[in-house]
């Protein structure tokens, strides 16, 4: 009797990761769909806590001169990810069909990175867990905030799904070439 029973135990913790989702922490190599976006194992997951520019996004440097400060979000994140195994814990789902997790890399989390470099700001609408590594990053104006940007937090979010834009970090053999920029796949 005990022997089918751990049978029927053993079976049911290997069918229940692929049957169900809420609660499940996923852990694997991620794609980078936006600057606050991954897609970890098919599924999309939103850094808890934090808003990013979108894609398109222009922003101002310290100089005054346009760029495209979305893109350099969501390739300064890859480039932290690069091929890491990054593990997530869930926290709920967003209106826009992302799952917001806290995700680490080697247990750094990734969400207060993004805003300790500039990257992406605190979304108070959500937590207030980052707006001291917000602080820091105004004090230091690292990354966004050494110039002009519109608060990605209120900009609405279309609907995801895992088939959207991902941002590749650069292969380790370009890394010696002149340009650091990571190349965006679509």
């Amino acid at each position: 009797m005990r022997v089918v029973m751990l049978i029927g135990l053993s079976l049911l913790a290997v069918i229940m990761p692929a049957a169900s989702w809420s609660g499940e922490n996923p852990s694997g190599r991620a794609s980078v769909i936006n600057g606050d976006t991954l897609s970890v194992r098919g599924k999309v997951i939103g850094l808890y806590g934090i808003a990013a520019p979108n894609l398109k996004q222009d922003c101002l440097d310290a100089s005054s001169r346009s760029y495209s400060c979305g893109a350099a979000s969501a390739q300064a994140l890859a480039a932290q990810i690069s091929t890491a195994i990054i593990t997530c814990e869930t926290r709920q789902p967003d209106q826009n069909g992302r799952i917001l997790a806290t995700c680490r890399k080697d247990g750094e989390d990734l969400s207060a990175w993004m805003v300790s470099q500039g990257h992406a700001t605190a979304d108070r609408q959500v937590s207030t867990a980052y707006v001291v590594d917000e602080r820091q990053a105004w004090a230091k104006r690292r990354g966004l905030w050494a110039g002009v940007f519109d608060d990605p937090a209120p900009r609405r979010h279309t609907p995801f799904s895992a088939m959207h834009q991902f941002v590749a970090a650069q292969s380790d053999e370009r890394a010696n070439e002149p340009s650091t920029t990571a190349s965006v796949k679509r």
